[in-house]
């Protein structure tokens, strides 16, 4: 028969690893959060429900959302470890100008929504990694805001023509003036 023993409470230290209580709430909810889908379940649950549909979803059947959810699961990685890699350049050009990596920041309208930064986050983000970023015509930080955020990088201006064919004028000439690269 086994005869029972206690453990020897110093054995048990060793394998014994507390982990510290985190008490900032939303760090612990960022730090449980292992995939985008964890992250959007939370933004689910904290973001009113008509700022997180507006954000969550896409145009007419979400066909093109459907798609490229698809494409993004369709990608697998093959890492090759231990490989030297001394010189990576990520650089590319876009719409004639240089951008650190080969995409950038697409407009999205009433972003304070999501977000009390809104765009001014956005294309402080952008010019931190030195990609373009660009402002919506709906956004809800002026030109002017946004090139205060990003004044070395490149700006972008997504333009709905409005009826009232002026306002669409002065905004592509605020855009201008402001130094914004591209019209979108």
């Amino acid at each position: 028969m086994v005869q029972r023993q206690f453990p020897n409470p110093a054995e048990l230290l060793e394998l014994m690893k507390f982990k510290k209580p985190e008490l900032d709430g939303r760090k612990r909810r960022l730090e449980g959060a292992l995939t985008i889908d964890d992250l959007r379940l939370i933004a689910k649950r904290r973001t009113p429900k008509a700022a997180f549909d507006y954000t969550d979803g896409a145009a007419e059947g979400e066909l093109s959302l459907t798609r490229a959810r698809q494409a993004f699961r369709d990608v697998e990685f093959h890492p090759g470890i231990l490989r030297p890699a001394p010189t990576v350049d990520t650089t590319v050009e876009i719409l004639g100008g240089p951008s650190a990596l080969p995409f950038g920041i697409a407009p999205t309208g009433f972003t304070r929504l999501m977000q009390t930064e809104g765009e001014t986050a956005g294309a402080g983000a952008a010019a931190a990694a030195g990609i373009p970023f660009t402002l919506s015509t709906l956004g809800t930080t002026s030109i002017e805001g946004v090139k205060a955020a990003n004044p070395q990088g490149r700006n972008w201006f997504q333009l709905y023509v409005m009826r009232d064919r002026e306002i669409s004028y002065e905004l592509t000439r605020r855009a201008a003036a402001a130094g914004f690269d591209t019209l979108q």
